[in-house]
């Protein structure tokens, strides 16, 4: 994908080029050996990708059925519901380690979801082709 170049989806109706350069920028460092920078800045990109993610997830929905949903957990809900995603709890778990993150820093936590980051990873990348083959 060239830096410059904007990728529409649903007839042009929606960008999803943020979502695509924060998953790539989540990939580069999601394969760097662990240590605490490395395990810090992951989490700081899993924080952004998936507030990118279920805030494209909302404007999709609104585009293909007109529906004006508020809430996380109510995306990804009617997200799976539209074979937009397949599993709403793995990704309600993502939310809530986000939360968990935000909030406050702690090593543990910190710890705690670096170890979801794998599996998030995996179903980031099936959104991204998902969304990227939306018509």
């Amino acid at each position: 994908m060239a830096e410059s170049k904007e990728f529409k989806i649903l007839n042009g109706q929606l960008s999803i080029t943020a979502l695509l350069k924060a998953y790539h920028s989540f990939e580069e460092i999601i394969d760097e050996p662990e240590n605490p920078i490395v395990r810090d800045a992951s989490i700081q990109r899993f924080e952004y990708c998936l507030e990118l993610a279920w805030k494209t997830l909302k404007k999709v929905l609104k585009i293909k059925s007109g529906a004006d949903i508020y809430y996380p957990n109510d995306v990804f809900r009617e997200a799976a519901k539209g074979g937009l995603i397949q599993n709403t709890e793995l990704w309600i778990t993502f939310l809530e380690k986000r939360n968990l993150t935000s909030h406050t820093y702690n090593e543990a936590t910190a710890v705690e979801v670096y170890e979801i980051l794998p599996e998030f990873s995996i179903e980031l990348k099936k959104l991204v082709d998902t969304l990227k083959n939306l018509k």
